[in-house]
């Protein structure tokens, strides 16, 4: 005795077979379900196939370089903008730090010592004077990279190069004379 009627058992069909979220399946999508399970069967197998590896320290303890090493000992081969990039920033790195050491020189009052050490130099090689002296040197990079007060053709560097094209590039971390190339 219910509220509703009944029917015979033949009568009653089965509900539609559904994707579990409640939709239901389309007769033709089994040979789409398999195509989907070989394409997260194929994404499984690659991710096992990767090793991974986290790095832990502080920081400057290395983590940078050991991922580095492994990747040039284990990884893909290196493209030209690669290269360039680190040739960018290996150019940036000497920059900074014949700035540091320029400047250094300066503070602690050593630019006597490199005028003493210039004239030793010249009294050793005797009428050699094809090489640039120590005084001289620094006198160049003190007005190229920390002064700014180097001529425009001692700052531009395609000039020494006769018109050669730079490999590494331009980059404003490569220099004071790629800032002021693009100022002007």
């Amino acid at each position: 005795m219910g509220c509703g009627g009944s029917a015979p058992a033949e009568a009653v069909s089965a509900p539609p077979a559904s994707n579990g979220a409640g939709n239901p399946i389309k007769a033709g999508s089994a040979s789409e379900s398999r195509n989907v399970d070989q394409i997260l069967e194929r994404a499984k197998a690659e991710e096992e196939g990767k090793i991974k590896m986290l790095l832990l320290g502080a920081g400057e303890s290395g983590k940078s370089t050991i991922f580095k090493q492994m990747r040039l000992l284990y990884g893909t081969e290196r493209s030209d903008d690669d290269l360039r990039m680190y040739g960018v920033v290996a150019r940036s790195n000497i920059i900074v730090a014949v700035r540091k050491l320029c400047s250094h020189i300066r503070n602690l009052g050593l630019e006597e010592e490199l005028d003493r050490e210039s004239r030793e130099n010249e009294e050793l090689e005797e009428g050699d004077h094809s090489s640039m002296t120590c005084r001289q040197a620094y006198d160049e990079l003190m007005a190229y990279l920390v002064d700014n007060t180097a001529t425009a053709s001692a700052q531009d560097p395609m000039a020494d190069m006769g018109g050669k094209k730079d490999w590494v590039g331009q980059s404003p971390r490569a220099g004071r004379c790629c800032e002021q190339r693009r100022e002007a």
